[in-house]
């Protein structure tokens, strides 16, 4: 439902704060419950998070299962070239094999042999096809890596998943201080898809700049969960901004990107797993015998502000950042139709033309990864396959405003 802003705006807010105030006074004694109920021990504590995350990785895998398979009209892009050669029916094998992995483990006690083989698997997927390379599937198999080398190391292997959790927080609220977060997400999504206000009431009650709340928070609590030692209670905090998203872009909002449903439940799920019992404060000792996971989450994402380090390895989550991919064609393709924007092509001289990013949201229910170099590999895999029929594909930088053509 839509509210028109001019005259309901005042009422609306303080409505929607006090729906949230008893929001977060009925969750507290549901989330303290499940806390009680999660298993003590840290070997317990270890099982119940192999099981959380095998069960929402199996859901997200077969949601998007078109992104495992090559049986799709979205561009296969392997990182080399080498690798377009290999079968179609590997691709299927290696996507069976790793959901038939992560079921066996919601009923079986894990084993390292059987934790590897679905990491080789996953990576072998990965690398023939650069669209799998999603931010929810580098974060599951960060936490297979860590369980698979600290099996026998429970302990370990929580407060590793405490840090790279510190480190998810942190990266996604930086990347959301941008002008791109204002306009397309926390403008365009939240104010005016979601609450449907009109920019006339934007600009009258001055809304733009309080997006900016939203990255300052995140960051703010992930430093918290750092450095507090009431890490659940943070833990409580972070687990409503995951609930607060899922109305946001679930299905009773703009239903928007379904395939980070069951990961926004994950979160919420490891949260609840992770901070079950008290997670000791990080000594210097172990931040140097894990020195290895401190580059790979804290170091290489600052990088990726400044183009050297994939932006989905740096958690760019929702941040209004990257480009935009238009395909122009001369007449609408037959077999693309279910892909041209509603509209394109019925007027004299209005080229029919794609989005990348909603055909990849169609059709293979996943985002297209945020990188230059991977746009011009599509582009060139689109006129390799349609030839003449594309008239041109344009590069298009909401934040500058360039365009740039492939």
């Amino acid at each position: 439902m839509k509210y028109r802003a001019s005259q309901k705006f005042s009422g609306m807010f303080l409505f929607t704060f006090r729906q949230d105030s008893i929001l977060l006074a009925d969750l507290h004694p549901i989330i303290s419950q499940m806390y009680k109920k999660t298993l003590c021990s840290e070997e317990q504590q270890v099982s119940r998070l192999i099981k959380t995350i095998a069960f929402f990785w199996c859901i997200t895998k077969i949601w998007s299962y078109k992104t495992w398979v090559t049986d799709r009209l979205y561009p296969v892009i392997p990182p080399a070239d080498f690798l377009k050669y290999v079968p179609d029916f590997l691709h299927v094998f290696l996507f069976g094999f790793s959901v038939l992995a992560l079921l066996v483990l919601l009923f079986v006690k894990a084993n390292r042999l059987l934790l590897i083989s679905l990491f080789l698997s996953e990576l072998l997927s990965c690398s023939l096809d650069t669209v799998r390379w999603q931010p929810w599937e580098y974060m599951y198999m960060c936490f297979l890596l860590i369980i698979v080398i600290n099996l026998h190391r429970p302990k370990r292997i929580l407060m590793l998943g405490h840090l790279f959790l510190v480190s998810v927080y942190f990266f996604s609220g930086l990347h959301k201080l941008s002008r791109g977060f204002l306009s397309s997400i926390w403008m365009n999504m939240v104010l005016m898809d979601f609450f449907g206000l009109s920019m006339e009431a934007i600009l009258r009650y001055k809304l733009y700049f309080i997006g900016l709340l939203i990255p300052f928070t995140e960051i703010l609590l992930a430093v918290l969960l750092f450095i507090s030692q009431s890490k659940k209670k943070i833990s409580y905090l972070l687990i409503l901004t995951h609930i607060s998203i899922l109305i946001f872009i679930g299905p009773f909002g703009i239903q928007y990107n379904s395939v980070v449903w069951p990961w926004n439940l994950a979160m919420i799920s490891i949260l609840i797993v992770v901070y079950a019992k008290p997670v000791e404060p990080i000594s210097r000792e172990f931040f140097i015998t894990n020195s290895y996971w401190v580059v790979l989450w804290f170091v290489l994402p600052v990088l990726s502000f400044f183009g050297s380090w994939y932006q989905y390895f740096s958690f760019n989550l929702y941040s209004g950042k990257g480009e935009q991919m238009y395909i122009y064609f001369s007449e609408k393709e037959k077999e693309l139709r279910p892909y041209f924007e509603p509209g394109s092509g019925n007027r004299n001289k209005n080229e029919p033309y794609i989005i990348l990013q909603n055909w990849a949201m169609k059709e293979i229910r996943s985002a297209p990864v945020p990188e230059t170099e991977m746009h011009r590999e599509i582009a060139i895999s689109l006129r390799r396959r349609y030839h003449k029929r594309i008239v041109r594909i344009m590069l298009y930088n909401p934040q500058t405003g360039k365009i740039t053509e492939l």
